[in-house]
């Protein structure tokens, strides 16, 4: 069998998977006003929920890498699919804020490894000056469970309820399992693992100190964190309550609001994969991606509220400009040789994950500060402050990841 027959083969689980993923991650923004009505969440309480969800993902990156290195991401992927199958059965079950919460850090954990565990399987499978294009298309597939947690996610929750939907999803979390073992193949035929004997526990983990070494991770992992951080916590945090609490829009009218957000990134994480190539730069496609995103960021901090197509236009306009992780990870991946692999994505997931987390705790924070008024709505120049912060720090990030070399396509194509 061919190595394409392989990647068919291989394709529909780990898209699937991966899908699964993004779905769960961006389902707080639609369900959010919902539940702070529910369980009378404050600000700071509600962005506690994603968060966790964030957080557990974050905590379990370097774990997960150290055993996507020693055991491959087909047994590990399928294995941690278990794990998500019960956060997510658990989250449907809780009655409270803290089982909501340990429910979504047990989800957290769950997800940790599908993005990752399909970046090592690309560094095997393509040539590495095609791993942003084939990350771009692997994260446009993922992008779909983004479109799902949208008006779908939002029709299912009118028709059954949050709780037997996300009930209904861990039946299917459980049915990846196997999809996922009898597909999936660690590395292609014509490249078995490499010889002599394999890296022990203590090898593994020295490598990983090996990788956080390296000066340039940090800088790396910095613009990772804050674009991913800024906004995933804005679509999948504050989008809902800000359409909410601003403009009044309904359960319905946010999902498709959402939904049209959500499809602009999906097209950007297509798109701006393969712009490596065009340009022969990774480090300039990010920079400038980054650099737009803050300017939408800084518009929507300056708008007063009174225009909701102006705000859906900024909005849209943001999310053909985020897609930028594959870039991001094809530029990591150039400073590291083939074994690091499942440790450096780790590594630079870490920065990304903990990046959401404490991007989405902070601005809960600093909104509840803010007053909220008589029907529990918080006011717009809340929203607009945490914007601005937003916009500051995406500029910041550029300028410190810009003092990273750049590893042009054409200097990086070698065989996986």
């Amino acid at each position: 069998m061919s190595r394409t027959r392989y990647i068919l083969a291989m394709a529909p689980g780990l898209g699937l998977a991966f899908i699964l993923s993004q779905f769960l991650r961006s389902i707080p923004a639609v369900i959010a006003p919902d539940l702070r009505v529910e369980l009378e969440l404050t600000a700071g309480q509600l962005s506690a929920l994603p968060a966790a969800l964030f957080f557990g993902s974050a905590v379990m990156q370097l774990p997960a890498g150290v055993l996507l290195d020693r055991f491959g991401p087909r047994f590990t992927v399928a294995a941690f699919l278990l794990i998500t199958a019960s956060g997510v059965l658990g989250f449907s079950l809780a009655t409270t804020t803290t089982g909501l919460t340990v429910w979504l850090l047990v989800t957290g954990w769950g997800i940790a490894p599908v993005f990752m565990g399909t970046i090592v399987l690309l560094s095997r499978w393509v040539r590495r000056d095609r791993l942003a294009t084939m990350t771009a298309l692997t994260v446009g597939v993922g992008g779909t469970g983004m479109l799902l947690s949208a008006s779908p996610f939002a029709a299912a929750t009118e028709a059954f309820g949050w709780r037997d939907t996300l009930a209904a999803v861990s039946v299917f979390a459980i049915a990846l399992v196997g999809i996922i073992l009898v597909t999936v193949k660690d590395r292609p035929p014509d490249s078995p693992a490499p010889s002599g004997p394999a890296e022990g526990l203590v090898q593994i983990i020295r490598g990983l100190g090996i990788v956080f070494r390296e000066p340039r991770l940090y800088a790396i992992g910095c613009i990772g964190g804050i674009t991913v951080g800024s906004f995933l916590t804005f679509r999948a945090l504050w989008v809902g309550p800000y359409l909410n609490d601003v403009f009044g829009s309904d359960l319905l009218a946010r999902g498709n609001i959402i939904f049209a957000i959500s499809l602009a990134w999906l097209i950007s994480a297509v798109a701006i994969g393969p712009l490596d190539r065009v340009f022969d730069s990774r480090r300039m496609v990010v920079a400038v991606g980054a650099t737009f995103m803050a300017i939408w960021f800084a518009l929507l901090a300056v708008a007063d509220g009174s225009s909701l197509m102006f705000a859906v236009g900024v909005m849209v306009a943001l999310g053909l400009c985020s897609g930028l992780s594959s870039p991001i990870f094809a530029h990591a991946r150039a400073l590291f040789p083939d074994r690091y692999v499942g440790r450096l994505v780790t590594a630079i997931n870490l920065f990304i994950w903990g990046g959401v987390f404490l991007v989405q705790v902070a601005t809960g924070l600093f909104i509840d500060a803010f007053p909220a008024d008589a029907l529990g709505r918080t006011p717009v120049e809340a929203y607009r402050w945490t914007f601005a912060i937003l916009a500051v720090l995406l500029f910041v990030a550029v300028l410190f990841y810009w003092r990273v070399e750049d590893v042009p396509p054409s200097r990086d194509s070698g065989a996986p």
